[in-house]
C-alpha cells in the first residue's frame, strides 16, 4: 500500500517524541510504501535517516510570499470566490456552524488544487472583522481592527497547505489535528483519498497560537479555527487514533464519534530495554522535565538533601544558562538515550511535561526503574499504578515521594516489577503496528476489495 504520512515538521526533522513514533510506524510497516509529507519553516535539517520504504520525501512551506494568479482576470475571479469562500469559513468557525465551516474551506481547497494560496491575495482582514462583529457571543472579545488584521495574517498562512499537491496514494495518514489536516482533507476532497487521523496533543498545544502572542482578540480567532478543524477532521477521517485515554476522552469531548475512535498506545520494544537488575549503591535520583519545572525540582531536592544528605541528583539535559548548580546536583548534557543514565539512579523523576507519548517514561517502565511523576499530560495516564504520582508544581509532594523511594528497596522493588509488567502490557511495539495495519487495510477497502474478488 503506498500510505502518505502527513506531520508538521516533525518528521523527519525533529528528535522528540512524534519525531519517535513516526520513525518506528515507517520501519514496522516496511510492507508499505511511505511518502513523507511534512509542513516546513524554511529548511531544516534532517534529524532522522530515511528506511528503505520511504519512496520520497515532500516539503510544504509554511511561509513566504503568497502563490496566486498573476493574469487580472484571473486574479479578480480568484479574488471574487475566495472571498465567499473565507466569508463562509469566518462565520462559520465564529458562529459555531461546521456545516458553513466545511463549506467554506471546501471551495478553499478547490481553489488552491493549482497551487494557489487560496487566501493570499483577498481583504481577509475586512472579512474576519465583518464575521466577528456579527456574531453575539459573549465568549468573543469584544472586535477590534489592529486583533482583526492580526488574525487574519496568521490565519492566511494558516490554510496555505491547501494547496499542497497530495502525492498519488492509497491512503492519507496525518499525525496532527491541525496545519497538517489540512493536507489530508485536500487529498480527500480533491482525489478521492482516504485519510486516517492520530491526535497526540490537543489543539490547545498548536504553535499557531504562539503567532499570535498576548493578543486576546486574535487568540480567540484562532482557537475557534482551531477547534472548528479539528471537529471537522473528526468527521471526516475514516478513523480517530488518540495515543493516550486522555485524548481519547478529548475527541469525545468534542463530539468525535465513538464508533471510529480507536486507542492505540505509543509501542516500544521491550527487548531493546530489559529489566535493570542491580539497585545503585548511592541513594541517586534522575530528574527529566520541561525547563520551566526545575526550579520545582530542585526545590524538591533540597528537602530530599534535608533526609537523605547522600542523595545526589542527575537532570538530565543541558544545564540552563545563568544558572548556578545547588550542591550534589549534576547536568548530564545532551543525550541519545537513557539507559544509562538509569542505570546510575535509583529513582526516576518525571515533572511539569504535557508529553502524549513519554517514552523516556515508558522505556524506565520497562527497565523496571520505579518512578515518581506529576499528575499532568500523559504521564499520570501512562504509569498507573506502577508510580508513585504527585500534584504538579508540589515541591513537598515530590520531596516526599522521591524520599519514600530512595529510602524503601522493597517499595522500590515492587513498584519496578509493576511498571515493567504494565509497558509490556500496554505499550508494546508489536501490538501498536498490528494494529495500524488493521486501521491501514480497513481505511483503505483492502479488506472489502478482497471479500468482493472472492466468488
Amino acid at each position: 500500500m503506498r500510505v502518505a504520512l502527513i506531520n508538521e515538521g516533525t518528521y523527519p526533522y525533529r528528535s522528540g517524541a512524534v519525531g519517535t513514533w513516526c520513525q518506528r510506524l515507517v520501519r514496522g510497516l516496511d510492507e508499505h510504501e511511505f511518502w513523507l509529507v511534512s509542513l516546513v519553516d524554511g529548511r531544516p535539517a534532517l534529524r532522522y535517516p530515511s528506511p528503505p520504504n520511504v519512496a520520497k520525501l515532500v516539503t510544504v512551506p509554511l511561509s513566504g510570499a503568497p502563490v496566486g494568479p498573476e493574469r487580472a482576470v484571473e486574479l479578480r475571479q480568484h479574488g471574487r470566490l475566495a472571498t465567499h469562500a473565507a466569508v463562509l469559513l469566518c462565520r462559520g468557525m465564529l458562529a459555531d456552524s461546521p456545516a458553513m465551516f466545511r463549506s467554506g474551506l471546501r471551495r478553499l481547497a478547490g481553489l488552491a488544487a493549482d497551487g494557489t494560496h487560496p487566501l493570499g491575495r483577498i481583504p481577509l482582514g475586512a472579512v474576519l472583522l465583518d464575521a466577528w462583529r456579527a456574531t453575539p457571543d459573549p465568549l468573543l472579545p469584544r472586535p477590534t481592527r489592529h486583533d482583526a488584521e492580526y488574525a487574519a495574517t496568521v490565519l492566511e498562512l494558516a490554510v496555505r497547505p491547501l494547496a499542497a499537491r497530495v502525492p498519488a496514494v492509497d491512503l492519507c495518514h496525518t499525525v496532527h489535528n491541525g496545519r497538517s489536516l489540512l493536507v489530508a482533507l485536500a487529498g480527500k476532497w480533491r482525489e478521492g483519498i482516504p485519510f486516517l487521523l492520530t491526535e497526540h496533543e490537543p489543539y490547545l498545544a498548536d504553535p499557531l497560537l504562539e503567532k499570535v502572542g498576548a493578543l486576546p482578540g486574535a487568540r480567540a480567532v484562532l482557537l475557534r479555527f482551531l477547534r472548528a478543524l479539528a471537529g471537522l477532521g473528526y468527521a471526516e477521517a475514516e478513523a480517530i487514533i488518540p495515543t493516550s485515554e486522555r485524548m481519547c476522552r478529548w475527541a469525545l469531548h468534542h463530539d468525535a464519534d465513538r464508533e471510529r475512535v480507536t486507542l492505540v498506545p505509543p509501542g516500544v520494544d521491550p527487548t531493546e530495554h530489559p529489566p535493570l537488575r542491580e539497585d545503585p549503591a548511592e541513594p541517586v535520583l534522575a530528574w527529566l522535565g520541561e525547563p520551566a519545572a526545575l526550579s520545582t525540582a530542585l526545590h524538591a531536592y533540597g528537602l530530599v538533601r534535608q533526609q537523605v544528605p547522600a542523595a545526589r541528583m542527575i537532570v538530565i539535559g543541558a544545564a540552563p544558562d545563568g544558572r548556578g548548580r545547588p550542591p550534589g546536583v549534576s547536568f548530564s548534557g545532551p543525550v541519545t538515550g537513557y539507559r544509562a543514565l538509569y542505570a546510575m539512579a535509583r529513582v526516576l523523576a518525571l515533572s511539569g511535561t504535557h508529553d502524549a507519548m513519554p517514552y523516556p517514561l515508558i522505556e524506565a517502565m520497562l527497565c523496571g526503574r520505579p518512578t515518581v511523576c506529576t499528575d499532568n499530560g500523559g504521564l499520570a495516564a501512562t504509569v498507573g499504578l506502577g508510580a508513585q504520582v504527585v500534584p504538579p508544581d508540589d515541591p513537598v509532594r515530590l520531596a516526599a515521594a522521591c524520599t519514600t523511594l530512595l529510602t524503601d528497596a522493597r517499595l522500590r522493588r515492587e513498584l519496578g516489577t509493576a511498571a515493567r509488567t504494565r509497558a509490556r502490557t500496554l505499550f508494546r511495539l508489536g501490538g501498536m503496528l498490528d494494529r495500524y495495519r488493521e486501521l491501514y487495510r480497513e481505511a483503505a477497502g483492502v479488506d472489502a476489495a478482497v471479500k468482493l474478488s472472492i466468488p
